[in-house]
């Protein structure tokens, strides 16, 4: 008897651990299982303005072969309920994320959109979890709005009139963007850009931001924390940099002849060009050049301050 109970007690061990890795397994297929459930053609002739908004799903940009617009769902699991919304008049198209299962342990979804070369009016995109990645594309628009709660941006190239980019704590890894205004807001998101073009204004709580290359005027405020570190090849305008917390990097053209204030209350400010400028204790003024074009002003509280030429 005894013996009895101890098989049983092993075959029901042995049931309990296979039910258990069935389970994994099949939520594994479930999860990796991912196929195309939706697609969708859409015309933009006429179009002034195409949106997309979805929540925790990867958006992927590609160059479409055709006229189209082109929106491709991948699902782990396909019902006609979890297909994109579409809401379409005459000059505006608004794609929105369609439902998910009520318990989503396992459900995973992405998308594909092409995009035509041609199309050259509005285009906003907005996620929360989700990575946006437009890095395939050169994209020639009237204007660009991306924000993003967590996930990643990566835009390789963009010209527009306006582009606005936001982020709460995902990063913006940006290659060239030019426009004639370019905003930029992040919470505790790091932004990297390899040449930003434009009247720029810049803000952040506690990120870092490391621009390359600029042309232009612009004003950047780091409002907590988070390294400022630009280099400008090119100055056109007036140039604002304030950091609470933090350091401040900035290069300017070697030939650029400008008015320059620096303010610290619990830092130091190097320049590499000290005879042409006065410092009282807080403040470092002075005039750079015979006859300045542009006004430079850069402020910490408790960071260092670091300009040169």
């Amino acid at each position: 008897m005894k013996m009895k109970k101890q098989i049983r007690g092993s075959i029901m061990t042995v049931l309990f651990i296979c039910f258990l890795t069935g389970c994994s397994n099949s939520q594994h297929l479930k999860t990796t299982n991912v196929k195309i459930a939706n697609e969708l053609y859409l015309a933009l002739e006429g179009i002034s303005d195409i949106t997309l908004s979805y929540d925790e799903e990867a958006i992927t940009f590609y160059e479409a072969d055709g006229s189209d617009l082109v929106i491709r769902e991948y699902m782990s699991e396909d019902k006609a309920g979890y297909h994109a919304d579409v809401d379409q008049d005459r000059e505006h198209i608004h794609i929105s994320e369609g439902g998910k299962p009520l318990f989503k342990n396992g459900f995973t979804r992405h998308i594909e959109v092409y995009l035509p070369v041609s199309y050259a009016e509005a285009l906003t995109i907005t996620t929360t979890d989700g990575n946006i990645d437009l890095s395939g594309m050169a994209l020639q628009l009237s204007r660009l709005r991306i924000d993003s709660t967590a996930g990643d941006v990566r835009l390789n190239e963009a010209v527009a009139s306006e582009i606005h980019l936001s982020t709460t704590s995902g990063t913006l890894k940006l290659g060239s963007i030019a426009a004639d205004t370019i905003r930029i807001d992040s919470t505790s998101g790091s932004m990297t850009c390899d040449e930003l073009v434009g009247s720029v204004a810049y803000t952040s709580t506690s990120g870092n931001a490391h621009i390359i290359s600029a042309i232009g005027s612009g004003s950047y405020k780091a409002g907590n924390s988070g390294k400022l570190r630009v280099i400008y090849t090119d100055v056109t305008g007036d140039l604002a940099f304030y950091n609470k917390n933090d350091d401040i990097s900035l290069t300017l053209p070697a030939d650029l002849e400008f008015e320059f204030e620096a303010k610290t209350k619990n830092g130091k400010v190097s320049t590499s060009f000290r005879e042409h400028i006065s410092d009282d204790g807080r403040t470092t003024r002075g005039t750079v050049g015979s006859n300045p074009s542009v006004n430079i002003k850069v402020e910490t509280r408790n960071g260092n301050i670091e300009v040169s030429q």
